[in-house]
């Protein structure tokens, strides 16, 4: 590592991308990172992005390198006979960056207490099923559930550990959030620098980090935001960048048939899907929603979209765990849209044509307005009304706070954190988790929530299948959303960058701490 030196960089410059002052620094990563962070309070922030600086900024008792989920703060963890009770024991070398104290069994506990009490997104991995939460030794720490939970050490990559004194000092009334928003309080490989929300967010490298640090790793870097797929490749290729998320597919040769570039293209569980308000507007009736999702032409999106991408067969990626095969899913049928819009409690509007829905979607992102034009084209020719409404994405997932601003149809993007069909439904289709960009549909069902609680304490594997595949089966009757496709995870880098691997958890970014670099322009 070497020492760290920043330099100020104007804003302006920054926007039109004159980098020079940026990329004459040593060992500082650039990134062009296509998502804003617009909250880091690991207690209420969720998404690729936020999740990327999540894992700068502080540490988890687990973490996901690959494929694998290994123990990260924990050194060792052992359940009870029926996984009620878990005992785990912490390294004893970390710290928090903000005053140096440790990050020990209280602050876990804190950390925890916390998340749960706010309730924010995160929290469905633990709502009802951790009991109990309490430290046994200055390093040691129990987890006592109200249940046996199959994957609870897979939810704990997202147990981020805050400084108890930093949160106290900054409470407020709402404990601690508004000042966690833009502002750490971890012990991660990075500290906070520039904060500029829809422009960029700079990372200083931790130089003594307890998790230490590859040879040639990185002394920080700066994600800055680049919306357009052009904007990131001619950045990339001008040495202005070293990394950059969501290429577009057809720039793909491009890049590699550069000496100095490379592209990874990696098949995830990513997932696109529609969301439907169920609770308010057209969009609550049912039928509307049938006819809505068979008037998406989904065989031709991997024509029209610029990326590698599958056809969902249903509510889940095949290839992830829980698949329930046979389903009749929506397929793309004019006359069938018809057919539902005639039985709908909104035939009158229909057949006078003044029934309008309105479709949001990220801003000058293709990969969501593309297939709202597709849409909002069949659906005129069938009577319907669609308005294009483009947002940035913090205000995508402001509005999908409530029932009342939830819009009628928002394309979404989601990712399971861990590898069981728990983190694919529980925080998207059971009714205590409304308020996330996840929950966008409003979606409230009995049997489903009984299911998705049930299924979360079982033991047997094949019963869980059988309960996960019944959640699909109605899903799909009740048209809860249309079910687009899974995105290829593709990253670009300069070939001066090293330590990437792949992990299907976080397809689209990078674990920072990791890389390295290499006589970097």
């Amino acid at each position: 590592m070497k020492k760290l030196v920043f330099c100020m960089v104007g804003v302006a410059a920054l926007a039109v991308l004159s980098f020079s002052s940026v990329v004459a620094q040593d060992n500082i990563l650039l990134y062009g990172g296509n998502q804003d962070i617009h909250d880091i309070d690991p207690a209420t922030g969720e998404n690729y992005s936020i999740n990327a600086a999540l894992r700068s900024l502080y540490d988890a008792l687990f973490i996901a390198r690959g494929n694998d989920i290994v123990p990260h703060l924990v050194t060792s963890f052992q359940g009870n006979e029926d996984a009620s009770v878990w005992d785990m024991e912490l390294v004893q070398n970390a710290t928090f960056n903000d005053d140096g104290s440790p990050v020990n069994a209280d602050a876990v506990v804190y950390s925890f207490n916390r998340t749960l009490e706010i309730g924010g997104p995160p929290t469905y991995r633990w709502a009802g099923i951790v009991e109990n939460v309490e430290a046994t030794g200055e390093y040691s720490v129990r987890f006592t559930l109200s249940r046996p939970f199959a994957p609870f050490t897979q939810t704990l990559t997202q147990m981020f550990i805050v400084n108890p004194a930093t949160v106290e000092a900054n409470r407020g009334d709402d404990f601690g959030a508004t000042y966690l928003r833009t502002t750490s309080a971890g012990s991660g490989p990075f500290a906070q620098g520039r904060w500029e929300i829809g422009n960029l967010y700079e990372f200083h490298a931790v130089p003594d980090y307890w998790g230490g640090w590859p040879e040639n790793g990185i002394d920080g870097f700066i994600w800055i935001i680049q919306r357009e797929g052009s904007t990131q490749v001619n950045s990339l290729l001008a040495g202005e960048t070293h990394v950059a998320d969501t290429i577009d597919f057809s720039d793909i040769d491009r890049l590699n048939e550069s000496p100095d570039h490379f592209v990874e293209v990696n098949p995830g569980f990513f997932t696109n899907t529609l969301k439907f308000n169920n609770q308010q507007g057209p969009s609550a009736d049912v039928n509307v929603r049938r006819a809505v999702a068979h008037a998406m032409n989904y065989e031709i999106l991997p024509e029209v979209l610029d990326n590698d991408i599958v056809i969902l067969p249903g509510p889940q990626p095949a290839n992830f765990p829980g698949f329930k095969e046979g389903l009749d899913i929506p397929t793309f049928d004019l006359d069938k849209a018809r057919e539902y819009l005639a039985a709908s409690a909104y035939a009158d509007e229909w057949e006078a044509g003044t029934l309008e829905l309105d479709y949001v979607y990220v801003t000058d992102f293709a990969m969501e307005e593309v297939p709202g034009l597709l849409l909002q084209s069949n659906l005129a020719e069938i009577g319907v009304t669609m308005n294009m409404v483009p947002m940035l994405w913090p205000d995508m997932v402001a509005s999908c706070g409530n029932v009342e601003t939830g819009p009628d149809i928002i394309n979404i993007y989601t990712l399971p954190s861990y590898g069981d069909p728990d983190a694919h439904y529980y925080n998207q289709y059971h009714s205590a988790n409304w308020g996330s960009f996840n929950s966008c549909n409003f979606y409230a069902n009995d049997r489903v929530d009984e299911l998705l609680d049930a299924a979360r304490a079982e033991a047997d594997w094949d019963r869980r299948v059988e309960m996960y595949g019944e959640v699909q089966e109605i899903l799909v009757d009740e048209a809860v959303g249309a079910w687009m496709y899974t995105e290829a995870g593709t990253i670009a880098f300069n070939a001066c960058i090293g330590g990437f691997v792949f992990s299907p958890y976080y397809p689209i970014t990078v674990l920072f701490q990791d890389l390295t670099m290499v006589d970097c322009p």
